[in-house]
């Protein structure tokens, strides 16, 4: 009996043993993982954008300093994803965002694996920031979402210069259409003055107006890039008088090379309905590009075919047009221009690299 005894307490003492030892090991790990939270929560405090973390509910268990300095007051630990209304996040147009707006709800409500916007935010002594909201979801080892995250991010200045570059785009854009008007001013008065065929003022005029069409298009997109499509839409169409089939890609182009395009397709135009495909009834332009990639970067293909007008004759002299379609076209674009004159039409190749915007 003593010995059954003994051994009982052994193995109790043996079982005690090992809770202690478990115990230990768990205290040891409670101790870590808060290391790691100060760790983290001091990382947190010196990075120069906000940070805020939330549950699998949306209930926002901290933020970092950083976020009282951006928002200008404490962190509001929202009860869940229906609750960010709290927080005082605008559009561009002034109205508030809602809950399911802000990345945190999402992320976390529907699902995205990024989220981002940019808000207008009153701050808590009531002057507004621009800031930009990022986040993405916290997950744990076996892919669940746990939580997630977003960084909040200074860009008042950035929408501030933007602001500014917009206005002094639009002064810039006034002044050169002013230009434009002084320009065809003085070429009519220009021209009442001497002996010059009747059409010429028409010409020249709508040369000017061909190229003042393109100059609004890059004011529109910030002096960058026009869409291939939108200028030959603008140009053709309206020439062509639905005899023209326009297809191809969306490619846009800066602006060296939207100009020059923009003045090529005019003369072309012009011309087809002068001497080519669309100086009679029957005759119709199909102008068609495609992009393809080489070794040097993106490859356009353009091809300007006309069908069903007179035959195609080489002129004898180069005069404006020529120079457009030609000459001009290839320096501006740093193409190779290939011109063919059938019995079937003209046609007008056009092979330029894509210049990269910067």
């Amino acid at each position: 009996m003593p010995e059954t005894l003994l051994a009982q307490i052994a193995d109790l003492q043996s079982q005690l043993e090992a809770a202690a030892s478990l115990h230990a090991r768990d205290a040891r790990a409670i101790r870590a993982a808060n290391e790691r939270l100060h760790l983290l929560e001091a990382m947190l405090d010196i990075v120069p954008v906000g940070v805020v973390l939330a549950d699998a509910n949306g209930k926002i268990t901290m933020g970092n300093s950083s976020v009282e300095r951006l928002v200008g007051h404490p962190v509001l630990h929202s009860e869940d994803v229906d609750s960010y209304t709290e927080w005082n996040g605008y559009h561009a147009d002034g109205r508030r965002l809602e809950s399911h707006e802000y990345p945190l709800s999402r992320i976390l409500r529907d699902g995205e694996e990024d989220a981002e916007i940019d808000l207008n935010y009153t701050r808590g002594d009531g002057d507004t920031l621009w800031m930009r909201v990022v986040g993405k979801p916290v997950k744990d080892a076996d892919g669940n979402r746990i939580g997630a995250a977003v960084a909040l991010i200074d860009i008042d200045e950035q929408r501030k210069l933007m602001a500014q570059q917009e206005t002094l785009i639009a002064e810039l854009n006034h002044r050169v259409k002013n230009a434009f008007t002084v320009v065809k001013s003085i070429v009519n008065q220009s021209l009442r003055k001497g002996s010059v065929e009747a059409g010429l003022r028409q010409t020249i005029d709508q040369r000017l107006n061909a190229y003042a069409s393109a100059h609004s298009k890059l004011t529109s997109s910030d002096w960058e890039h026009a869409a291939i499509t939108t200028i030959a839409h603008d140009v053709v169409l309206p020439i062509a008088d639905g005899r023209a089939r326009i297809e191809g890609p969306d490619v846009t182009l800066p602006t060296r090379q939207a100009l020059a395009l923009s003045m090529a397709f005019y003369e072309l135009s012009t011309n087809a309905l002068k001497h080519g495909a669309l100086s009679n009834l029957d005759g119709r332009i199909h102008l068609h590009w495609s992009v393809a990639e080489t070794d040097d970067g993106q490859q356009l293909s353009i091809r300007w075919i006309e069908r069903g007008g007179p035959i195609a004759a080489e002129p004898d002299e180069t005069g404006f047009g020529s120079f457009i379609i030609d000459r001009a076209i290839a320096m501006e674009t740093d193409g190779i221009v290939n011109l063919v004159f059938g019995d079937e039409g003209l046609e007008w190749h056009l092979d330029m690299p894509i210049e990269q915007r910067g």
